[in-house]
């Protein structure tokens, strides 16, 4: 199976210079354009909006699967967050582009992947207060030993910097 994606339109707006936001809402369109045994074509249109409302980002496309019919059914189903298949795709294809404006732009960026819109903005925190605990844990551990606490504590706080900016 093969998927063509194509971009034909992208906007990014921000109406204020405020970071105040940590959630994207989400409405996504797939609608089906063309049905043969080989191929389908679909435009998709993703929308997501800052909560509180300060960013919009839209960006509008076509979508071509190639493939039998057996491979381009399994794209179409829905996965287990009854998200279909090729959405996911797509938003995996054009979420660079969604990390190089919403940084060009000072805005936070969306969630890497679709699934994670849903999250709760509470996953940073919760991320940020376990390897506190286990940084906590590991520094009693090698009180003692000044040269392997110094390589912990940089080792662990470079780790925490990353999953964080992974969750968000």
């Amino acid at each position: 199976m093969n998927m063509k994606i194509e971009i034909n339109s992208v906007s990014f707006s921000k109406l204020k210079n405020e970071q105040g936001f940590v959630k994207y809402n989400i409405e996504a369109s797939l609608d089906e354009v063309k049905n043969t045994d080989s191929e389908v074509v679909l435009r998709y249109r993703l929308v997501l909006l800052s909560n509180p409302t300060n960013a919009k980002i839209t960006v509008e496309g076509v979508s071509t699967l190639y493939g039998n019919q057996n491979e381009i059914s399994k794209q179409l189903s829905p996965d287990e967050k009854n998200i279909p298949v090729v959405l996911n795709l797509i938003y995996q294809e054009i979420f660079p582009l969604f990390f190089i404006m919403t940084k060009s732009m000072q805005i936070p960026c969306p969630a890497y992947r679709l699934s994670q819109m849903s999250h709760a903005p509470q996953t940073e925190k919760i991320v940020s207060e376990t390897f506190q605990e286990s940084n906590t844990n590991i520094i009693e551990e090698f009180s003692g030993k000044s040269e392997l606490l110094e390589q912990t504590k940089l080792v662990s706080s470079s780790n925490q910097e990353q999953i964080i900016e992974q969750q968000i």
